[in-house]
């Protein structure tokens, strides 16, 4: 009895120490960057950084984009909402920005290594592939894998 709940103790330890760094709400645009390289590089396929920016079209989101070195076609978007705090709301003092993620795009292939790593360890890859969606709890908040219009998206809930 007592080896498997120290089993079970070290297990748990060892998840949430894997989810720990993940800073999905941060003032800091390099925990931003850290987080969308770490989706790229654990993609399957290789990708380079394209650009990190607020698009003039929704400047509530900031966006950055990867993109397949072999494959000029192929991307991974992630986008991280901002919102001002402690701001008094006129243009002179806007706030400070904090980034929170909101959602990645991307192939199956180039997101589901990253969902299994940090996101949902005990994930079968042909089981999510069959049901088209996956769900996991990290940090209190609710993430979805899922296929929406031909690509696949991690999304905050």
């Amino acid at each position: 009895m007592k080896t498997k709940l120290v089993f079970l103790f070290l297990s748990m330890a060892v998840l949430c120490q894997g989810q720990s760094w993940l800073k999905l709400y941060t003032f800091n645009i390099e925990d931003v960057r850290q987080i969308s390289d770490s989706i790229a590089l654990n993609a399957r396929d290789a990708y380079t950084f394209k650009s990190g920016e607020v698009p003039v079209d929704n400047r509530i989101y900031y966006v950055i984009t990867y993109l397949n070195t072999t494959d000029p076609g192929d991307s991974i978007v992630t986008m991280f909402r901002i919102n001002y705090v402690g701001g008094t709301g006129d243009a002179t003092n806007p706030g400070t920005p904090q980034y929170s993620y909101t959602k990645t795009t991307g192939k199956f292939t180039s997101l589901f290594p990253f969902w299994v790593k940090y996101m949902k360890p005990e994930t079968v890859e042909a089981t999510v592939l069959e049901k088209t969606k996956d769900e996991a709890t990290v940090k209190g908040a609710t993430y979805d894998l899922h296929t929406e219009a031909g690509r696949w998206t991690i999304e905050k809930f």
